[in-house]
Parts: structure tokens; C-alpha cells; sequence
């Protein structure tokens, strides 16, 4: 394993040593040169690699902090999770890692990422519903209780996002009749993105990065696919009628969820250096915010007279 030129070769040695570790991997052999590095952001690099013939991907954690470094543990733990609770999606199959040396090795699906825009707005209708099928067959997924993590203690989201400003008095009593009125918590993605969904020629062919999986309200991918694709003509509408429905139990956790995502959002983007990025999202966020705010308020509203 040798770095091509612009690589880190720290990232070489600490594949290397996990390997060595553990003990599964003896015949890895890294693509060259430019065919690599498949895609690196701040937090972890993807490499391109074989073993024994098969394609897979090598994932290094490029982040050091306590909180990645405990998604990446988490992402290894729900690999090994899916042989006992199979997908209704495709997924990688992990192969061999190193949770200390944050490395990770596991098998390389066809397809490419439907888009690395968090929030694209020029998708084709292929992309649209891979997205769309990706979250409704998740729906269909489930598990044991215990089996996988309470990711979001929700009502602690929402005392936290009204300390920071971001929901009033009247916001947390409605979110808290939502989630009290959503049903039992429901496994899901966590973080079904479009950088984290492949497509093909055939249409939906994987989908990466399970390291916020585990149980939420109902509906939590739907209502992040709801935010970020909002800007796309219809996608709303057809989200809301393929993948939620008209029940209000349904209705009561997948807008809770688009409410706790959207103030998220709000608040991280509110933090970034001012710049385009950061005024073409608040652009998009603050009015959907008031949207969401509404709806939330008015669904409150309902499930009250009904609760009654």
C-alpha cells in the first residue's frame, strides 16, 4: 500500500495496522492512483479497494471527536445488527473493523450517490422516487425493542431548541402533544440524505452511512426527505401522500419530526460563516420553519379535540 500523490498515507498506516488487528482480512490490495479516493469530506475518506476480487470500500474516520468517533461505533454495531434484522433495502456488508483505529472495510454497491447537495433542487423524477422508495421500504423495517438505540430523547430536543430561541412556549406544548400522540418509536435511517442513497440504471440500488440508525418517532426519514428536497416542485405533496398519509397518528410523528429537523437545521446553518451557503439556506429554512410551525400548531389542535 503505497500513497499516490496528494494522499495520506497516515490514513495507509492506519489501514494497514487495523487489518493486521484484525485478522480478516490478509489479501486487501488498494486501487491506484486516482481511482482511490472515492470521496472525503471532514469527516471520514472512502478508498477503493478489493479483496480477493470483490469490490469493497475502505471507510477511515477522519474526525477525531468523542461524538464521531462513538457514530462511527455505532454505524460498525448496526452493520453487524443486519445479519439478525435484514433490510428491505440494499445495504454494504461489513467485512472487517477496527473501532480504535477507525477504520472500517465492507462491500462496495453499484450505483453512485443520488446527489452530494444536501438540499439539491435540480433532481429528475429516476432520483425523486429512488429517494422516496429507499424511505417507504424502511418504513417496512423493524426489530425488536432494545434491539437498536433511542436515538432522540425528544422532548429534551425540544426544551434545549426553545432555550436556544428557536420554538416558543406554544411550540413545545403542540411538539409535545405530537410525540405523545405519534405511537411507539419506529426504527429508522436517521440520516437519509441524497449523498447517502445509490442509484443506478435500474433505479434504487443501496443505501450508506447507517451510523445515526435506530428508533425515532414514526416517520423521521420521510420528514428529512420532506426538508431537503422542498425546494423541488411537488415533492412535498407526493412525500406526504405516498410515505405519511391522512391518520392522525401518522401525521402526529412525521411532523414532529420535519419540526425537530428544521430547527436543527436552523440552528446549524445560523452558526456558519456568513457567506451564500449559509444566506441561500436561511432563505429556504426561516419561511418552511413558519410552514412547519403552523402545521405543527394546527395538528395540535385536532389531536386535542380528539384526545377530548
Amino acid at each position: 500500500m503505497s500513497a499516490p500523490d496528494g494522499m495520506n498515507s497516515s490514513w495507509l498506516e492506519r489501514v494497514r495496522a487495523a487489518l493486521a488487528a484484525d485478522g480478516r482480512v490478509t489479501d486487501l490490495r488498494l486501487a491506484e492512483g486516482s481511482d482511490l479516493l472515492i470521496h472525503q469530506n471532514d469527516k471520514a475518506a472512502l478508498l477503493a479497494a478489493d479483496v480477493g476480487g470483490q469490490s469493497v470500500v475502505v471507510k477511515v474516520l477522519l474526525e477525531g471527536s468523542a461524538f464521531w468517533q462513538a457514530k462511527f461505533a455505532a454505524e460498525i454495531s448496526t452493520y453487524e445488527a443486519f445479519t439478525e434484522y435484514p433490510l428491505p433495502v440494499s445495504a454494504p456488508r461489513l467485512i472487517a473493523a477496527d473501532v480504535a483505529a477507525g477504520v472500517l472495510v465492507m462491500t462496495r454497491l453499484p450505483g453512485a450517490p443520488i446527489s452530494h447537495d444536501r438540499y439539491p433542487q435540480d433532481l429528475g423524477l429516476e432520483q425523486v422516487t429512488a429517494l422516496l422508495e429507499a424511505a417507504g421500504a424502511l418504513q417496512t423495517w423493524a426489530a425488536p425493542e432494545g434491539a437498536f438505540p433511542l436515538v432522540w430523547d425528544y422532548q429534551d430536543r425540544f426544551t434545549r431548541y426553545r432555550a436556544h430561541g428557536l420554538l416558543d412556549a406554544r411550540d413545545e406544548t403542540a411538539l409535545n402533544i405530537l410525540a405523545k400522540a405519534a405511537g411507539p418509536m419506529q426504527l429508522a435511517h436517521g440520516d437519509l440524505l441524497p449523498a447517502n442513497v445509490l442509484a443506478d440504471a435500474g433505479g434504487l440500488s443501496g443505501v450508506l452511512d447507517w451510523e445515526f440508525t435506530g428508533r425515532f418517532l414514526p416517520g423521521l426519514d420521510a420528514a428529512v426527505l420532506w426538508l431537503l428536497l422542498g425546494r423541488i416542485p411537488s415533492v412535498q405533496a407526493r412525500i406526504e401522500q405516498e410515505l405519511v398519509g391522512s391518520s392522525l397518528v401518522a401525521q402526529a410523528g412525521f411532523w414532529c419530526n420535519v419540526a425537530t429537523i428544521c430547527t436543527r437545521e436552523l440552528r446549524t446553518h445560523r452558526e456558519l460563516p456568513a457567506g451564500h451557503l449559509r444566506d441561500d439556506r436561511l432563505a429556504y429554512l426561516s419561511p418552511t420553519w413558519e410552514q412547519v410551525r403552523a402545521r405543527v400548531r394546527g395538528l395540535a389542535r385536532d389531536l386535542g379535540r380528539v384526545i377530548s
